[in-house]
Formats: C-alpha cells, structure tokens, sequence
C-alpha cells in the first residue's frame, strides 16, 4: 500500500473520507488516487495556500545559493531590517509582480500579509543567531540549505503488510537558538482544529527522524487570516508515535474493506458531516452505516497494555479524529481540489539562473551533529517497537537518495555535492575525481549531478519528447548502475540499446570522465538475448516455469503463500491465452488452462506438449465436469492453436537455445564483473509474438523475485530497463499482454529491491498506476501542452507544482529537470544536461547487424 501525508491527515479527519477515497480510486480507469481535500477559509478572506506554498519554496530553494540572501544575513543588524531586505530580494527574484497585481485584490493582500509574517519570523531567527557570532554563511546553509524535505518511509503493520508512506516537509532547519532541528507546517487557514494539524506534522517528524535522525521539534504556523503558532517538543511525538502506527495499520484495514477483502468498517466522524458531500447524498449511512459503527486496528495499544504501561493517551477514543488530537475538530468543508493550484505557478517565477555558490560553511560551533544514517535511509528501530509495526525503513523501504555527501554535512543538514560548492573554481577533473554515487550528468555551472544508486529501487522515469535525449538518458542511468554493481536487464524493442556491448571510441570521452569511462569498460559484462532466434544468444521459454511448493516455502503464511502461487498460475494462463488468439470467450480459457496448471505434476520441470496432452484429456489430470468451464470447440481450438507452438512454425519461442532463467542471467562469468542483458526483441516477426515474450519474461521475472530474493536484505538486486514504455504499458483500458505483468513489477518490485526504468515519449500514453509507483522522475523537452499538464499534475499530487515545470516545453536537447527522494535543495528545478555515454548510440541495429556484432565480440558462449 504507497500513500501519501495527506491521505493520512483525510484518515486522521475522517476514517470515511479514505473508506470512499479508497473505493473511487479503485473504480477509476486511469490510475490516479483519489484524495478528499480538505480546506478552511478564514470568514470572508480567501485563502492563498496554494500561492504561497509555491513562493515560499522556492524562495527557499533559491534563497540557498543567493549571493543577495548572504550580504543581507551580513550585514543583518536588526529584524526589522533583515526582513525587509529579504522581502525586496524575494519580490525581485521570487515573483512576477504584474501577474500578482491582477489577482484579486483580497487574495493579494491576504498573501502579502502572510509573506511578511513569514519574513518576519525568519529575520527574527536569523537576527538573533548572527547576534550570538553565528557567520552568515553558516547561517544560510542552516537556513535555506537543508535538503531532506522529501520523507519517504515504509512502516510495517502486520506480518507481511508493509505501507509506503511519502510527503514533502514545509520547512525543515537547524534552529541555533535551540541547538536542534525543527519542522515547520505553514498554515493558511484558522486554527479551529490546531491539534489535528500537529498530527500531520508529527508524522512528517517520525518520518524525519528515521531517515536521518534528527528527533526534530515541529511547530504548526498559522499565517492567515490571523498569526498563531502550535508547538510541541521531540519527546511528545516519540511518546504519541503509536498513534501513528495505529491509524496506518487502520488505513490498510478500511483499504480492504472498500475492496471487499475483509478489513475493517471504518467509524465516522460527525464533526465534519456538515461539509462532507457523502453525507448529504446519504452514501455514508446507507453503506456504511451509523457513525458509531467501525472499528480501528489497536495492535500497538493492545501490545503496550501487554507491557504493563497501559493502553497510551487516549487510546479509547472509538471517535475518527487525528490520533494526537485531544479536542473536537472544527467543521471542515471539503473540496475536490485546491481551486489556486493552476494560477499560482503564474505569479511565481521560474528558476533562474543560479549565483555562483559560496564555498561550503564550517561547521557550527559547540553543535553535536545527529547521528550518521543511510543516505536517506531510516536511524534504528525505535525502543520497544511492537511486532509488526514499526517506524523504522525496513529493507525494502525506497531510499531517499540524494547527492553525493560530503564526509560531514554542513550546519542544517545540507547534502550538496562536494563539487557543487565550489564548481567555478575547480577545472573539471577535479569536480569528478571525488565524486561517489551515480553520475547523471552537470548543470550550466559545471558542477556534476548525482544520485544515490539506492534510487533505483524505487524506479525510475525518463520522459521526453522525440529527439529529446530521452534513451541516452536512460542509458547513462543503466551504465552508472553497472558501474555500482547492479546487473542491468534491459528490453530492446527496435535495436537502440543492444548498442550498449560496443565501447565508446576513449578519444571521445572527456578526459575527467576516462577514469568511469575504464571502470564501466572493466566491470561491464554485456550478453545480447534473442527470443526466437540466433542472432544472438537464443532464448527458449520451454519448459515453462511454474512455482512449485518448495520454492515458496519461505513464505509462511499459508494464505499468502496460496495467494501468489495462484497469481504466478493465473499469470501464465493468461499468458498462453494472449498468444493463442483464439477469439471467443478468453475468460473462460483462461479459467480453464489456470485449472490445467494447478492440476499438473510438478516435480519435473513443465513443458508446453505437457499442457497440449492437458488441455486435449484434461480427464487424465482428475478435472471434472469440464464443460462447466469451457466449451468443448474452444477447448479444442485452444489445444490446435498451442500444439502449433510446440510442431509448428511458431514453435521458435519454445524450442532451441537457452532456457530463461534468471538466476543464470544475473550470475557474472567471474568475480567482479557485472552482467548486462540485453533483450533484442526486434528479431521475432510480429508484435503478438514481442507482446507475449515479454509478458512471459515479466511473469518469470516475478517469480524468480518471490521464490528467490531475500527481501530482507537490502540494496538493489536488479535495474530492470524497458524502453518505449508506452507500447507495452498504454493508459487507458487497452490491456496488452504484457501490461499487467509489468504493473506488477513496478508495484512490488521495490520490496525486493528490482528497480524499475522506463522511457516513454509522452507521460499521457503510459498507465498511471507506472508513474504513480516511481520515486525518481527525469523530465526532458515536452513538445504538448497535454503532456506539460501531466507532469505538473504528478508533482502536485506528490506535493506542490514546481515553477520550472512550464519551461520544459520547448527545452533543448539533452536538457534535463529531475526529482527524487531528498534531493538537495540547490538541484531542485535545476535544469542539466547527460553526460557523455561510455558506450555507442547510433541508429537502430538491425538483427544481422547484432549478429555480426555479437560474433565479431565473441558472446556467443553461454557465460557472455
């Protein structure tokens, strides 16, 4: 289950609201999830969140490497002072003023006003640090410089249940007059329901927590239509964190419900029925019955009481609302969506060209740095964690990757590249001699970009238009994966990436790039696959893979166990029905031939003739009544059509060459090396033949994830590549083959640490349910408005539109925007162009142009 903040805070509000919310998202045909937003105006003053969420983030992007915003820290001589020299920078450099100037005026002056009690407060804080010898440019970096606003954590609720929770932080700072970190929520609305939104903010702060270990203070910061401020210390949240755990174990529990798979009824809320559009359609009561009627999951209080402390603070409330709540919330009228969202990116100017940074500050004195965590990753399990809920990442929990990081990071936090700091000053080998991680590519500056490789294991996207950049792109990502050691498979539609096996001439790489240029050479073990042919190293899918007991033994429990045999046997059913065509009523052979699968031995491995003699006397295997399941003509249409794939012309992809099998395929030919596989699908003669390979090889790829990685230990076990990612994944109901397999790779691949890469042309011709499942998101030239409208669409759900967005219409080749997990503060909406690729990019191989190429390499023995 992957939610987001919001949907815990419309959970929190009301167990209903995310009962419905669960139901709809379920019942759409594009993908996306359906959240319930939930907003107060203040009276007769408008709300303007919208608009000053994205000003204020990106004053603070910018506001990190500001030379402006540094003399003024300098020479900050008072409050007063300091927040209208910041005020003039960000009308400056943060707003188009004439664009705001036609807003109404009530938005306006609602803005201003809470612009400058926001100023105000900052110029407050910074005036007292630089008063007690704090320099500037320490200062600064405590202030804006502090990447990690991205959380992304995966709590365990229950034996095998695992929720994915991510969200963006408001403001996250080193705060020097306490000595510790604080977060900040900034509030548009009254403070009719303060404890409520603490809730929200004591999640961001766990979150926090156990990716860096920070144990951050929080603090709730209503700005309009009237100044309040909410706090609460480290020590609260930790003790009220099974509130926390609670509502997401009851969040999986509701989910079911809304699915029809058991769970719990959720309870409502009356608090909120006066502005809930279920209420007065009478929906809620009529499906769900009395409020009073539901239930939340109670593991962690029950486990507490065990202990001998008792159930914790208010753990009798049956009532839904926020588990840190201690009062009644207020009415909250709810709408679809935030009606400033599209207008607010006109006001606020795109990023511009960055100063050229200051050298990296010293760290602060007499300041005790948190403790060191994973790059991203989660701090320890908290004492006394109860079984099955835990606040903790745990291995397949998605990194929050970021820059290389410095051996000590700066005051606040900050993960910058060490290059990034002082890239005008350094020639170019020596801004990549030190740098760690994955190399992407450098900004205009010169300074490189990086990644942690832990990225990849929550998939990434690479989107462009035609001519973009787009596969080189997406090749610098499965060479510096190589480089780190991940074995790379990568689907090969036309003939562009089996270029990979052939090194780039050494005369046309950078000189600071030969040094990655020789390791990628070294480590590199390229190995061309050919379905159906011999043009390369021949693939077979005969005999086919079928669980057997033994491999999913490790599962131990029984009904999960039962439950993804019968998905692998569905899978492969419908596989053979899909390369079959026999028209007429697939769902009844697909029943059919997943019976004939249950019913065959599988102590010896399973070939295709096995099924054909199955499926012509399925009496033999002890099915009865067969006719209930299938029509006699279509049972014996179904068996001609496969016994063509085993005697007939067709019978190319089930005989001769290699059996498919992964566990070879990732397995290098010595220590050392790392295999790249390339799978030219352009050889086979017809895309059925290409659809229903690569749902047979997504359908095995799955079950060599589940019956042989540990999906406790960690890293990244495989980049599966797929190129053209709209042709095998298409949105809309259109449902090749392949589609749902690879849906299922891109769900569950990340707790088994197989990261996902696709490439696709238009973000509107691929299945949402792709993009909503990856974290790290590259996006090139967009030559349609639609598809600009999609991009901006995603980043909004994931937390706030970012300006640059409407600037990648029309953007040069090989420029690049990226997003992902933490990333550090002075990449955000910083545009960068590809680095140089270690390997040939020229057209399309043709199969005898592989052929040559992989005899004149010499690959055509079974170690590559």
């Amino acid at each position: 289950m992957h939610v987001n903040v919001t949907q815990l805070r419309v959970a929190a509000t009301c167990p209903r609201l995310h009962w419905f919310d669960a139901r709809a998202t379920a019942e759409r045909q594009d993908g996306r999830t359906v959240v319930s937003r939930i907003w107060r105006k203040g009276g007769e003053a408008p709300g303007c969140g919208a608009l000053f969420h994205t000003a204020v983030e990106r004053f603070n992007a910018a506001a990190a490497s500001s030379d402006e915003v540094l003399a003024a820290l300098e020479a900050a001589g008072d409050a007063p002072g300091l927040q209208q020299a910041l005020m003039r920078w960000f009308n400056a450099s943060c707003l188009n003023l004439d664009a705001l100037a036609a807003r109404p005026v009530p938005l306006r002056l609602g803005f201003i006003s809470a612009v400058q009690l926001y100023m105000e407060e900052l110029a407050r804080l910074a005036a007292h640090a630089r008063a007690a010898g704090l320099p500037a440019a320490e200062l600064r970096a405590q202030l804006f410089g502090d990447s990690r606003k991205r959380v992304d954590v995966t709590f365990h609720v229950g034996e095998d249940v695992h929720v994915h929770v991510t969200g963006a932080i408001d403001y996250v700072y080193f705060d020097p007059r306490l000595g510790k970190h604080r977060i900040v929520d900034y509030k548009l609305t009254p403070a009719t329901s303060p404890n409520s939104d603490l809730f929200q903010v004591f999640t961001y702060a766990l979150m926090h927590h156990h990716q860096h270990g920070t144990r951050p203070d929080v603090a709730v910061f209503y700005l309009h239509p009237t100044r309040s401020v909410r706090e609460a210390r480290w020590e609260e949240i930790e003790a009220k964190r099974g509130k926390v755990y609670e509502l997401i174990a009851s969040m999986v529990a509701w989910s079911d419900h809304a699915a029809g798979a058991g769970g719990l009824p959720p309870p409502g809320d009356r608090a909120y029925c006066g502005g809930c559009k279920h209420e007065r359609s009478g929906a809620c009561v009529a499906q769900l019955g009395h409020k009073d009627v539901g239930a939340w999951d109670r593991r962690w209080t029950a486990l507490e009481a065990t202990r001998g402390g008792g159930a914790p603070e208010g753990s009798e409330r049956a009532a839904a609302s926020a588990p840190a709540a201690d009062e009644p919330a207020a009415d909250e009228p709810m709408v679809e969506d935030d009606p400033e969202l599209d207008e607010a990116l006109a006001v606020v100017k795109p990023a511009v060209e960055r100063p050229k940074p200051a050298p990296a500050p010293a760290r602060g004195r007499g300041r005790k740095a948190p403790a060191e965590a994973p790059p991203g990753g989660t701090s320890a399990r908290p004492p006394e964690a109860p079984p099955g809920s835990t606040s903790a990442r745990p291995p397949e929990a998605p990194p929050g990757s970021a820059s290389v990081k410095p051996p000590e990071a700066p005051p606040g936090g900050q993960r910058s590249t060490p290059a990034a700091l002082d890239a005008g000053a350094r020639p170019p080998e020596a801004r990549t001699a030190n740098v760690t991680g994955m190399l992407l590519g450098f900004d205009d500056g010169g300074a490189p970009v990086c990644v942690d490789p832990a990225v990849l294991r929550t998939h990434v996207s690479v989107v462009g238009a035609a001519g973009s950049g787009k596969t080189w792109m997406a090749k610098v990502i499965a060479e510096e994966a190589l480089r780190a050691g991940v074995p790379v498979v990568a689907i090969d539609p036309q003939g562009d990436l089996v270029q990979m096996m052939e090194a780039r001439p050494p005369s046309d790489v950078p000189p600071e790039l030969h040094r990655a240029w020789e390791e990628l050479r070294e480590r590199m073990e390229p190995r061309i696959l050919t379905p159906g042919s011999s043009h390369g190293l021949r693939l077979c899918l005969d005999p086919l893979r079928l669980p057997s007991a033994g491999e999913l033994s490790h599962i131990t429990n029984p009904a999960l166990r039962a439950e993804e045999e019968e998905g692998l046997l569905v899978a492969v059913a419908a596989n053979l029905v899909s390369l079959c065509a026999c028209g007429g009523e697939e769902e009844s052979q697909r029943t059919f031939l997943y019976q004939v699968l249950r019913h065959l031995p599988r102590a010896a491995p399973v070939r295709l003739r096995d099924i054909v003699a199955a499926v012509t006397a399925p009496e033999d295997l002890g099915i009865d009544d067969v006719d209930s399941l299938i029509r006699k003509s279509e049972r014996e249409r179904l068996a001609r059509k496969l016994n063509t794939f085993v005697q007939g012309p067709s019978a190319r992809l089930f005989s001769g060459g290699t059996r498919l099998d992964f566990t070879e395929l990732l397995r290098p030919s010595k220590p050392g090396r790392v295999p790249l596989n390339v799978v030219y699908l352009n050889a086979l003669s017809n895309d059925d033949e290409k659809h229903f390979f690569l749902a047979a090889l997504a359908t095995e790829l799955y079950r060599w994830m589940i019956t042989t990685v540990d999906a406790t230990s960690g890293g990244v076990n495989l980049l599966f590549y797929i190129d053209e990612a709209r042709d095998w994944i298409p949105a809309g109901g259109s449902k090749p083959p392949a589609k749902q397999p690879l849906i299922r790779l891109f769900t569950q691949g990340r707790k088994y640490g197989v990261g996902c890469l696709l490439c696709t042309q238009s973000p509107r011709s691929v299945d949402y349910n792709v993009f909503g499942n990856t974290s790290t998101k590259l996006i090139g030239r967009l030559e349609a408005a639609q598809d600009v409208e999609r991009v901006i669409d995603w980043f909004t759900i994931e937390g706030g539109a970012p300006p640059w967005v409407a600037a990648r219409k029309g953007a040069p080749k090989g420029s690049f925007v990226a997003r992902w997990p933490d990333m550090p503060a002075e990449l955000a909406g910083r545009a960068f162009k590809g680095r140089t690729l270690f390997t040939c990019h020229a057209g399309a191989w043709s199969p005898d142009r592989v052929e040559r190429a992989v005899t004149d390499a010499g690959l055509r023995g079974t170690g590559g």
